[in-house]
């Protein structure tokens, strides 16, 4: 039987101290693949290019099957504010997570309900599709299976820095698509503060992708926000996005996207 998530008012345990040389062997670690990104998509990076500026509104519907065990569906619009151009995309998925990040630790992620004891490790599998809107797909047409790995650790101060790998297998055209593979690599940096049953967690994020077929690490994607719960039910998130894309013509696009999530959990999940 599906039913809303139950909302219990839990006290998040502080993380206890990690070792100065574990911390900062960790966070050089980060700093490096940061700066790693960065420097390899710079080789193909255009001096100057277009610019466009969109506003990205977007669903997330979560359903919590086992601690362990979530299934979501994502639905978004992508919308240029200069042309009105716009492309929907719906994504469908699903995530696993296990093991401990080594010591106990409550937090509500970024994409939670509520505070959960965490999980170090996270894999998820799924399936996207976007298209055009206007011409029914004719300017632009996705269909995407991709592949998720994801490492999560908490540091001093209730800071969690999380690093994922993603793999696409993409077909894009409508007639005859062709395929094409991307790598993905996510640096995210996010902290929870907690005002009563209020929780607010501000976040920023780094990513670089690799396209097979340019060869070269062609996009570079920034993203600052954060998310806003009062309820287990549900949660508000906005973000500003900066992209950068070597091999587009609109080399440089700011997007601001606004996120309703929504959740819900089995009776096995509580």
């Amino acid at each position: 039987m599906l039913t809303l998530a139950a909302y219990i008012p839990a006290p998040r345990a502080v993380p206890s101290r990690l070792p100065s040389r574990r911390l900062r062997c960790f966070s050089l670690v980060c700093l490096v693949c940061l700066a790693l990104a960065v420097w390899l998509a710079a080789p193909g990076a255009a001096v100057a290019g277009e610019q466009a500026e969109e506003f990205w509104p977007e669903m997330d519907v979560w359903l919590r099957l086992s601690p362990a065990w979530r299934l979501s569906t994502f639905i978004s619009v992508s919308r240029n504010i200069e042309t009105a151009y716009r492309e929907g995309a719906v994504s469908v998925q699903a995530d696993y997570a296990w093991g401990k990040p080594g010591h106990l630790y409550r937090y509500r992620l970024l994409d939670e309900g509520r505070a959960e004891r965490m999980k170090a490790w996270l894999a998820r599998g799924g399936y996207y599709s976007g298209k055009s809107l206007a011409d029914n797909g004719q300017a632009y047409r996705e269909r995407t299976a991709f592949l998720e790995l994801h490492v999560r650790a908490p540091l001093e101060g209730g800071i969690l820095v999380s690093q994922r790998v993603r793999t696409d297998l993409r077909w894009l055209g409508s007639d005859a698509p062709e395929f094409s593979q991307r790598v993905r690599y996510r640096v995210m940096v996010e902290k929870e503060y907690v005002a009563g049953r209020t929780s607010i967690v501000p976040y920023g994020s780094v990513e670089a992708y690799y396209d097979s077929r340019y060869g070269v690490v062609n996009r570079v994607r920034l993203i600052g926000g954060g998310s806003l719960a009062w309820s287990p039910h549900y949660a508000l998130e906005g973000n500003i996005t900066y992209q950068h894309d070597s091999r587009l013509s609109v080399t440089n696009l700011y997007a601001l996207n606004a996120i309703v999530h929504l959740f819900f959990e089995t009776a096995h999940a509580r």
